[in-house]
């Protein structure tokens, strides 16, 4: 059953509170009175009416002091109401809507349009509370799936951050194999260290994970030191070198002579071109190419890794950076990095004040550049 709407009657004079109220009583609202500004006040505190009627004339407080202190209140703003003046007061009518009054009666009025005025400003306040419960329920159901969305990834981290303890059991068992090796077991060596090499690929990518987390978070912070950029990008193709499996491919190195060491995180950093590095080789043949080249410019240093394989679609952008396109990129057949490499650099390096992105300009393959400043972050 459909609740009564309340209707508060504000008014000094009895019998104009009577009449009002007979005139209303038919349409099966529950009626409330008032005979002050100060009683009314209370009254819509305490009722919660759903329209006032609200003469201007009252004591303690007059109707304007009272309208003006409930269109004031966030809780109660948005009830109706119509204030009750003289026939040809328009002074007092147009203060009345200063005030905030949502429509004025005039005295002596007729039933007809007095019932025709409630019940038009009942309905538009129905509106606004049926929109205002929808909103609530909306709301409530984003926090929760804010709730469940922070659960996701807080588990997401847990376990990831989990994996990497295993990872490292595994790789310290397999060096200290590796070292108990002669010549005689060779062909067992060589399965040893392919072995080895995978856990380096997953232990990176659960790495990767990790640091995107907290970066993303806020809470990742950089262990900055002066080092030489050379060195760094040397140390990662010296090791990507090393693997088989990239035997063949063409690896051209052009390092820029006279580059500044500057203030950066060595070990993100080695990540970093180990991902991209990693990529580059990745898409291109048994006889691929992949070029690598670091520069300096009068405000930054950086490098481009280019790979001449198969080129990511331009329409992507820098989309191939955004963890939540990596499925569609994927989807359609196209080499976007194991894990989350490509946007774990991306944000790496926006944590070191610079910037990464994908040459638009370049036809062959991929040209990915990456630029930092030379006043780095402190």
């Amino acid at each position: 059953m459909e609740e009564q709407p309340k209707v508060l009657i504000v008014d000094d004079d009895k019998e104009n509170v009577d009449l009002i109220a007979y005139f209303l009583k038919p349409q099966n609202y529950q009626i409330i009175t008032a005979y002050d500004g100060v009683e009314a006040l209370r009254l819509v505190e305490s009722k919660k009416p759903d329209i006032i009627l609200l003469d201007i004339r009252l004591p303690k407080m007059d109707g304007f002091q009272v309208c003006e202190r409930i269109k004031k209140n966030y809780y109660t703003q948005f009830i109706p109401i119509i204030m009750i003046t003289a026939l040809k007061d328009l002074k007092n009518k147009i203060r009345s809507l200063e005030a905030g009054a949502d429509d004025f009666i005039s005295k002596p009025f007729e039933n007809i349009e007095l019932l025709t005025r409630v019940k038009s400003l009942l309905r538009i306040k129905k509106y606004h509370d049926e929109l205002e419960k929808k909103n609530k329920e909306l709301e409530n159901k984003n926090k929760a799936l804010i709730r469940m969305d922070q659960f996701k990834e807080e588990l997401n981290h847990l376990i990831v951050h989990d994996m990497k303890n295993p990872i490292f059991v595994i790789q310290g068992n397999l060096q200290m194999l590796a070292m108990g090796m002669d010549e005689s077991m060779a062909p067992l060596k060589k399965y040893v260290n392919r072995i080895d090499r995978s856990t380096q690929n997953l232990l990176r990518m659960v790495m990767n994970l990790i640091d995107i987390t907290k970066i993303e978070s806020g809470s990742m912070s950089l262990k900055l030191e002066l080092a030489s950029f050379n060195d760094i990008v040397e140390k990662s193709i010296q090791k990507l070198k090393d693997f088989p499996e990239y035997t063949g491919k063409q690896l051209n190195i052009q390092l820029a002579e006279h580059i500044p060491y500057v203030k950066i995180d060595v070990s993100v950093m080695e990540r970093v071109f180990d991902n991209l590095l990693s990529f580059a080789l990745a898409n291109v043949p048994s006889d691929g190419r992949v070029d690598v080249k670091t520069f300096k410019t009068e405000n930054t240093i950086g490098a481009y890794v280019h790979d001449h394989g198969q080129q990511i679609p331009l329409k992507y952008g820098d989309n191939v950076f955004n963890k939540f396109r990596q499925v569609e990129i994927k989807k359609e057949g196209y080499r976007v990095g194991r894990g989350l490499g490509l946007t774990f650099c991306n944000l790496a390096i926006e944590a070191h004040g610079g910037k990464l992105y994908l040459d638009e300009s370049n036809n062959v393959g991929n040209r990915i550049i990456l630029e930092l400043p030379l006043n780095a972050k402190k």
